[in-house]
This record gives structure tokens, C-alpha cells and sequence, in this order.
């Protein structure tokens, strides 16, 4: 396991009292960390001195030449280099000290640092986890309280005829022959040593319910090929004659084993026999195998059985009314074909129980690591997801985990530029359609008619305009997947209720056509406006209502979380610092004309301000002054006078200023139809104009 000392950042000094925050900011960036320990003369830990400390206290007006030691902070935990990972990546600080065992501050070490070592650490034991169950000897079949199969390790294919490709997914009946699972199942009794037969073969299983909370939730069947036990047999008598390794194969196995010589005499057993049989192994070795018989161990001499097949032997025995076991006797040829040695193996039914528990607890464990990859892969990886310390947005990104996980519909609710097509994706991503395509449609910026054709496609010729060749939809093209619809509220009635149609009857017909197209496809749908209200004002069916508003999702705007804003200018800065390979930074200054900003914008507002900061910024430090010429420049007020630095044609000018308006409305609007009506003209014409600009670029 994973400990502290090795993903550590070690350090060769410390911060001391002399040392002022430009040193220790220096030191931070030269070690690329986000805190120091500050020691006294001594070399005792005093305390921390944070990145984080001193942004908190930047907007007061801070010097480089200001005491380090005026910025201490207590609150911290020190660990020991010897500390587990697992056991300390979620303490409550950002970043600790690290100590040896003597007492010495060795260096530093963050909790993100940590929780990609846990990370990272989880995933390793996953996979064992995984290659255990694909290479166990016996075959698994897991099925959930629908009776659909949830697993199927490879051992199981050949009993189960059927691949776990084929299998997982489907009801059980419908892959196997019913053999009692389901019933588990209904009344959450385990049933043990249960006979079974495919073909030729002879199968023991287990089959026990899978409780959690109290609550029966599956059920899983563990079975053993009896007929297996001869290819065992076989191999052991390869491996009989390589002394050196004879030791280690018998002494490791689970089932007892006793080695006998062609007289009958016990010449070894294995520490398992001790288990099974109860007696000790220095009583056995040198002795007679007839003497279990006659002790009333067992009742058949299975050595004098296999001298006289000449042949391996397989016999069961009962020795008490709670105990089974089935006992095998296998003889070993030499070149002429004598028998030499004879290997019994002796297994106890009853111990499948115990497999029984440690796949159990494995499941468990699995369904453990599989959410908190999910969750850590949510926060911790980076790039991927930006640090959200609102408890709001991590509701948010909480609850679109969880409804990924299932089927149900989902409408996201938000203001302009909260980025409500992340979250819709974010669903898509961590859902069962992952590998499923996610398409997207603005159900704002465009016409009805044409609407209809991307939405649900359309026969060719089957319209004025129509091309020769069928168009698919949407709905086809999204099959197996997810469609994303945003602004569902700005919909037609009348593409409303085809839509209603689509959603229920599951099939699409394309317009023109006289057959419908079955579609498997999740709606995530989005608005400004919530869609009760938008029912209650009659522009909206209240029966696709009903049917889309199932899990509702409000993304709140920026102002009702503040403290986003700080991750989210850092988490753009460096991503524009990246793209244009750039190294610029926010003065104090500039840090608190941006956090008392009101972003009416939003996320996207964030992201664009940020753009034209750190490529426009004429220094490394992104002044206060700079901030506040982009914000105030960031859209031209209501009646702003367009003014002429030189003599262009009239058409051309005309043109421009088009443009401009219209690409000035879709970004303060976000829909052609508020666009429209904010520019005096019918939507038509915006969408027009749109295409002529983008045709145009």
C-alpha cells in the first residue's frame, strides 16, 4: 500500500522568522507547492504558510517584504512519511507537513497529491479484483431482484453455453435453464451443495442472496465442475516427480491431499488434511490408508479401488450429517505402466460457503470503488472538471451522478451562460450510453419546419425544397444514445406534440414517410425558463410536461454562488495561459474587481472576460485597470453611437454593422427569438442573417 513518503514533495529548507512572503512565494514556485512549514530556530514546526493564506488576505494589500510569519497558520495536521495513503487523503486540510520518524520535517504534501495516489491505488485493486473474478476456477453467475444477469465470469460460459457478452443484460430464463436462482431470490434462503447436469457434466453449486441495507437485491450461484476434478488429477501426477515443487503445489492446496505408495502406504499429506479429516499429519504419515477405514474416518479404502480400475476413482462420503466430502483416488504410472503412487484429494463440500462470502464481500467492494472513481473522477482528475467549492454545485454534480446511473428524463434549468449543455453531457458520460453518441439541438434557432426535418428527418422529394436522398433525424442518429434539447420551452405546439408522440411510443416517423423507425434514445431537455411556468402561460403542453420534468436540475446563476468565482478565474487563466502559451497572472487588485463583479453572464461570461484578459493584458500581471476596461467594454450599452474611422461602400458598411448587431444579440440573448425581437425584426431574418455570417467566415 501506497504511504505519505512516497508521493510526497520533499523539501531541504524550511520558512523561518526572518523570511518574507516574496521568499516564501519564490520557494513555493521553485518547489511547485502550495504551502511551506515555518520553524523556529530550533527547527520545531510552528505552523503553515499558505498560497491559499495569503489569497485570503491579498485583497487587505499585502507586500512582498511583509513577514512570512505574520501569514502562519495553526490549522494544520502533520503526518508521518509512514502513514498510509488510504488512511489520511481526505483530512480536511489542503496541504500538511510531513514528518519522519524523528520528529523532522522532511516535506509537503497536498491533499490532491494524495487523493491521486488513493485514486490511483483504488484503480490497481479494481483490476485485481476484476482479474480474480475472470480467472477463478469456479463459474459465477450474478443475477440483480429483476432476475437480469449482472454477471458472468468466463468459468461459467461452458455451463451456461451462453458468453458473457450474450448474457449479461438479459432475463435468466431467457439464457439458462431455470435452476433455482430466482427463487433465492424471492425468498432470500441460501441453498448449498446442489447437483446439477449440462450435457455430460456434473456441476455442485451454492446459491445465496445478496443482502444490502436489509434488503434483498440480487442473487448469486457459485459452481463447481465435479468432472474437473480428473484434469486436476492428471496434472498432479506430471508434476509428482519434480520433487522441489511437489512441496509447495500440495502444501498450498485447499483440499486435502494424501499421497500414498502403490502398498497403500500414507507417504505424505498436505496441512488441509489436519482441516478436513481432524487428525493430525504425524499420525497419518507412515501409516496404512486402511487404518482410516478402520477408525471409522472413512468407510471405503479408496487405494484398493484404484489398484483394482487401474484408474482414477471419485467417491463421496458422509462422515457426519454436517459434512460432505468428495474424495478422488488417482493413480501414477511408471514407464511401464505400474502404479507407483496413488494421490487422493479430499474436498469439503461445506467450504464453498466461504467462497461464497468472499465474492460477496468482493461484489461489495467492487460497487465501492466503482462510486468513489466515479466521485474522484468528478473532482480529482485533472483537467476534466473545474474545483467546485459551492456546496450548491456539488448538489448539483452529486445528483446528475446519481440520475446517469439511471434512465429516467432530466430537464436542466439555468440562466444564459451557466453552461447547462456541461451537465447534460456530464449525464451522458457517466451514464450506460456512454459509448453511445450525444447530439445537441437549439430548439431556438430555427424555424418549425425545419425543426421537424432535423428532429425527426424526412423521405426524400417529400417536400419543396427536400433533397433527392432520405434525411435521418436526430432521434436515429442518437439511437443507443443521447439527445440533448436545449431551450425545449421555445418548441411549437404543434413539433410539441409530435414530439410527445416520439417520447412515448418510442419510434420516429420521418416526415413524408409511411412507416415508423423504433428509437432507443434519452431526452435531456433545458430552459431559462422553468416549465411549469412556461404550462401555466398555455405555451407549453402540460402532458410532455409531466413526461419530461421528471428529474428537474437547477444549475443557480453565478451571483447565487460566489464562491465559485475564484476556481473558475484560476481554472481559466490557466487554460488560456496553456492554449496561447502564455504565463499571465491577476493582480490583488484586478482579484477583487473580478470577485465583486456581478457576471450576468455567467460561467460563459467567466470564460470570455478571462480570454480577452490574458491575451490582451500587456504585462506578465493583469492590472485592476485592464479588468476594468474589459468589463466595461464587454458589450456596448443601449443607444451607443457607432462611430466611422473611414470612408468604405455604403453595402459594405451596411453589411458590418448587420454583423455586429445580430452577433451582439445572440451572445446577450442566446435564442433568435429574443434576438429578434431585442433588433425590431422576425426570427426569420435573424436566422437568415446568422447563416449569411457564418457562410461568410
Amino acid at each position: 500500500m501506497l504511504r505519505v513518503g512516497q508521493v510526497m514533495t520533499r523539501l531541504s529548507i524550511c520558512l523561518y522568522h526572518h523570511n518574507t512572503i516574496g521568499d516564501a512565494l519564490a520557494l513555493m514556485k521553485e518547489k511547485k507547492v502550495d504551502g511551506l512549514p515555518l520553524v523556529n530556530e530550533k527547527g520545531h514546526l510552528l505552523g503553515m504558510v499558505t498560497k491559499e493564506q495569503i489569497l485570503e488576505r491579498a485583497l487587505e494589500g499585502i507586500l512582498a517584504e511583509d513577514k512570512a510569519v505574520d501569514f502562519i497558520t495553526a490549522r494544520f495536521i502533520p503526518l508521518k512519511e509512514d502513514a498510509l495513503v488510504k488512511d489520511v487523503w481526505d483530512l480536511p486540510f489542503e496541504i500538511f507537513p510531513v514528518l519522519n520518524n524523528q520528529e523532522e520535517i522532511t516535506g509537503v504534501v497536498s491533499k490532491y497529491a494524495l487523493g491521486q495516489a488513493a485514486f490511483q491505488e483504488t484503480y490497481l485493486r479494481r483490476q485485481e479484483l476484476e482479474a480474480v473474478f475472470e480467472s477463478t476456477h469456479n463459474g459465477i453467475l450474478a443475477i440483480n431482484k429483476q432476475g437480469i444477469i449482472t454477471s458472468l465470469n468466463p468459468a461459467a460460459e461452458e455451463p451456461t453455453r451462453s458468453t458473457g457478452e450474450e448474457a449479461v443484460g438479459r432475463f435468466l430464463n431467457d439464457v439458462v435453464v431455470p435452476t433455482g436462482l430466482l427463487d433465492v431470490v424471492r425468498s432470500g434462503v441460501p441453498e448449498f451443495g446442489l447437483k446439477f447436469k449440462v450435457g455430460k457434466r456434473q456441476y455442485i453449486t451454492n446459491r445465496t442472496p445478496i443482502i444490502k441495507d436489509g434488503e434483498v437485491i440480487g442473487a448469486v450461484g457459485v459452481f463447481q465442475d465435479v468432472s474437473e476434478l480428473e484434469s486436476i488429477s492428471q496434472e498432479l501426477r506430471s508434476v509428482v516427480e519434480l520433487n522441489d515443487e511437489l512441496g509447495t503445489i500440495v502444501d498450498s492446496s485447499f483440499d486435502g491431499i494424501i499421497i500414498c505408495n502403490s502398498k497403500g502406504k500414507i507417504l505424505r499429506c498436505n496441512p488441509a488434511v489436519e482441516r478436513v479429516l481432524g487428525l493430525p499429519r504425524k499420525e497419518l504419515v507412515g501409516k496404512p490408508f486402511k487404518e482410516l477405514i478402520e477408525r471409522g474416518i472413512i468407510t471405503n479404502n479408496i487405494v484398493n479401488m484404484v489398484k483394482k480400475e487401474s484408474s482414477p476413482v471419485r467417491i463421496v462420503e458422509s462422515p457426519s450429517i454436517d459434512n460432505s466430502l468428495i474424495i478422488s483416488g488417482n493413480p501414477v504410472f511408471d514407464e511401464d505402466g505400474d502404479i507407483t503412487k496413488i494421490i487422493i484429494n479430499i474436498r469439503d463440500m461445506t467450504e464453498l460457503e466461504g467462497l461464497r462470502e468472499a465474492l460477496e464481500e468482493s461484489k461489495q467492494l467492487s460497487e465501492q470503488y466503482l462510486s468513489e472513481i466515479a466521485q474522484m473522477r468528478t473532482h480529482f482528475e485533472p483537467g476534466k472538471e473545474i474545483e467546485l467549492r459551492s456546496l450548491v454545485m456539488r448538489n448539483v454534480f452529486d445528483l446528475a451522478l446519481r440520475v446517469s446511473q439511471v434512465e429516467s428524463p432530466v430537464v436542466v434549468i439555468g440562466e444564459s451562460g451557466v453552461e447547462k449543455s456541461k451537465i447534460a453531457r456530464f449525464i451522458h458520460l457517466n451514464s450506460g450510453r456512454r459509448t453511445g453518441s450525444f447530439l445537441e439541438l437549439n430548439c431556438a434557432s430555427l424555424p418549425e419546419q425545419v425543426l421537424e426535418t432535423e428532429l425527426f428527418g424526412y423521405i426524400a422529394g417529400s417536400f419543396a425544397g427536400a433533397s433527392n436522398k432520405d434525411k435521418p433525424g436526430l432521434f436515429e442518429l442518437a439511437n443507443q444514445g443521447t439527445l440533448y434539447l436545449e431551450e425545449i420551452g421555445q418548441l411549437t405546439p404543434a413539433v410539441q406534440a409530435k414530439l410527445l408522440r416520439v417520447l412515448q411510443a418510442k419510434e420516429v416517423m420521418p416526415l413524408g414517410g409511411r412507416q415508423t423507425v423504433p428509437v432507443d434514445v434519452r431526452v435531456i431537455a433545458s430552459t431559462q425558463i422553468p416549465l411549469n411556468e412556461l404550462v401555466k402561460q398555455g405555451n407549453f403542453s402540460e402532458e410532455l410536461f409531466f413526461h419530461l420534468n421528471v428529474v428537474p436540475i437547477r444549475i443557480p446563476p453565478i451571483r447565487e454562488r460566489r464562491e465559485d468565482v475564484l476556481p473558475l478565474l484560476h481554472y481559466y487563466l490557466e487554460n488560456y495561459n496553456n492554449r496561447y502559451n502564455l504565463d499571465k497572472e491577476f493582480s490583488p487588485e484586478a482579484v477583487h474587481v473580478l470577485l465583486n463583479y456581478e457576471w450576468p453572464g455567467n460561467v460563459r461570461e467567466v470564460a470570455n472576460v478571462v480570454e480577452r484578459l490574458v491575451v490582451t493584458a500587456k504585462g506578465k500581471l493583469i492590472t485592476n485597470e485592464e479588468v476594468g476596461a474589459a468589463i466595461s467594454s464587454k458589450e456596448p450599452g443601449p443607444g451607443k453611437a457607432i462611430t466611422v474611422s473611414g470612408i468604405i461602400p455604403l453595402k459594405e458598411a451596411i453589411d458590418e454593422v448587420e454583423e455586429i448587431l445580430v452577433t451582439m444579440a445572440m451572445s446577450r440573448y442566446n435564442t433568435t427569438v429574443k434576438a429578434a425581437e431585442a433588433l425590431g425584426v422576425n426570427q426569420s431574418t435573424v436566422v437568415r442573417k446568422l447563416q449569411k455570417i457564418k457562410d461568410n467566415r
